[in-house]
């Protein structure tokens, strides 16, 4: 049954329930996932138990847009009890306290679901409330921009700092795949970037392993190379906008969220890139100043630690294999993203000081502790922004 796991279609992953060999019960507490060219038709099917209680509509206006006033119309229409709050913003949305506390401001007290029309910032707002108010929430994706839509976890932005918050699973995934691939292509580099994470993030979590005896899934490890690798192999349509590329993107996605659920922490999809990003999101938020989209950061600093590990391969264990640099370089080519955190836009003194001091973000072992451990992220710091700069 687990080797079986590797074989599943992203809908068969609804519901998974198995003992694995790690020692743990691995559960998938999503009860529809759907991705396919016309999923927005299975909406009402998926509704079906709402039709007489109350709908809470959440979107921006970006979202509204795209598909949000469409599923509200024929919602309406088809007399669902339905509220709707947009999110009319001058800037992009921040997963922050205003935006929360907004929320819970406008959500109707009889709701029985949460109907979130978006990516990111909407998905991560919605699980939230839906874990603090006991609602059930779906999401009807609108790009394949990150790896949130099947986490349990929502990042969020508290008092200036970003932290990761326990929430729940959405009670369904409908993403159509028609909507997707015409979503910003930068949001699509976005979602790349999230999954070229991997790539060190479970480097990462392997060296904690050998190093530190941490907890190590090498099914769930499996599940999300294997999902990665689909990726990477069709990177080249990426810019295309092709269907099958941006279904199996969102896919991955997915599954990379379904990993954090297996593991209960983000783990097998955060590591010492998502730190660096991390870092430099809140600094651009602490100056007033507008920062990358998280996935295209995450791509970036993905190039970054992989040179950190290449600069400490006499002081890594044997049984680790970190990418190649100029193999993440390759990769951002083909797709045609960013892969240089100057061009992205990181100030060079916030990019010298992350080096030294993402690792502070989170308490979690990667190759910036082993590296601060030898005394060496002063050197890094000067070696890369030199690199870069």
């Amino acid at each position: 049954m687990i080797d079986d796991i590797l074989k599943l279609g992203i809908n068969e992953m609804a519901n998974l329930n198995f003992d694995c060999y790690c020692g743990k019960t691995h559960k998938v507490h999503i009860e529809n996932i759907i991705v396919n060219e016309s999923a927005l038709k299975d909406l009402e099917r998926v509704l079906a138990g709402f039709k007489d209680k109350s709908i809470f509509l959440v979107a921006d206006k970006n979202t509204y847009k795209v598909c949000g006033e469409k599923i509200e119309k024929e919602l309406k229409k088809k007399r669902y009890n339905l509220k709707s709050y947009v999110f009319y913003t001058n800037s992009d949305l921040v997963p922050d306290e205003k935006s929360i506390g907004r929320l819970i401001i406008e959500v109707p007290k009889n709701t029985s679901l949460i109907l979130a029309i978006g990516s990111g910032t909407i998905n991560d707002i919605c699980r939230f409330i839906s874990y603090k108010l006991d609602i059930p929430y779906i999401i009807v994706a609108t790009a394949p921009s990150m790896d949130g839509y099947a986490s349990t976890v929502s990042p969020l932005i508290v008092e200036g700092f970003k932290m990761t918050y326990e929430a729940v699973y959405p009670k369904a995934i409908i993403a159509d795949t028609n909507i997707l691939k015409e979503a910003p292509l930068e949001m699509i580099h976005a979602g790349f970037g999230d999954i070229l994470g991997k790539y060190t993030s479970l480097t990462d979590w392997k060296l904690s392993k050998i190093i530190n005896n941490e907890y190590y899934c090498q099914t769930t490890v499996n599940l999300v190379e294997k999902a990665k690798e689909k990726c990477v192999e069709n990177a080249e349509r990426i810019k295309n906008r092709d269907e099958k590329i941006i279904r199996q993107l969102t896919e991955a996605l997915i599954v990379s969220g379904i990993a954090i659920g297996f593991i209960g922490y983000s783990r097998p999809a955060s590591g010492a890139e998502h730190h660096l990003a991390h870092y430099w999101e809140i600094a651009a938020l602490r100056n007033n100043q507008p920062h990358p989209l998280h996935g295209n950061s995450v791509g970036a600093a993905t190039l970054v630690v992989s040179m950190i590990y290449q600069l400490m391969k006499d002081k890594i264990p044997n049984e680790i294999d970190p990418p190649d640099p100029e193999y993440i370089i390759s990769i951002h080519e083909k797709v045609g993203s960013i892969y240089n955190p100057r061009d992205l836009g990181i100030p060079e003194e916030v990019f010298a000081d992350s080096i030294i001091h993402a690792r502070e973000i989170r308490n979690r072992y990667t190759i910036l502790q082993l590296a601060y451990e030898n005394n060496l992220l002063e050197k890094f710091s000067k070696i890369l922004t030199e690199e870069f700069y």
